[in-house]
């Protein structure tokens, strides 16, 4: 059977996952829809998270809502503007342009 995690223990996954995107408490609490006292509450575990504010959090986040109960180290969450270039270069719907632009990217890194 899985071990249930605790409000503090998915608390802290929430702190960790808010500094690895470097976005601070004052931001989360904003895009999550909470005061930023209430986001402290969340990450020390006082607080337990419903699964809206848990899926909203994410969401701000860029990462899965299972990531705040398995431990990935391997997998960082997106930036915002790492996100906003995936969504757009998904959403190109010529494969041709697709291969274009992921030609200067690697062009790019290589000349860097």
């Amino acid at each position: 059977m899985t071990k249930i995690l605790t409000s503090k223990e998915i608390g802290f996954r929430l702190k960790q996952l808010r500094q690895r995107a470097g976005i601070s408490q004052e931001k989360l609490a904003e895009l999550v829809g909470v005061s930023t006292n209430q986001l402290q509450k969340y990450e020390s575990g006082k607080n337990m998270l419903n699964t809206e504010k848990l899926q909203l959090a994410a969401g701000a986040l860029s990462v899965f809502v299972q990531d705040f109960f398995i431990e990935r180290e391997d997998v960082l969450p997106l930036a915002v503007s790492e996100k906003l270039l995936l969504d757009s270069y998904r959403a190109i719907p010529n494969k041709e342009i697709q291969e274009s632009i992921l030609k200067i990217t690697t062009n790019a890194t290589k000349q860097a």
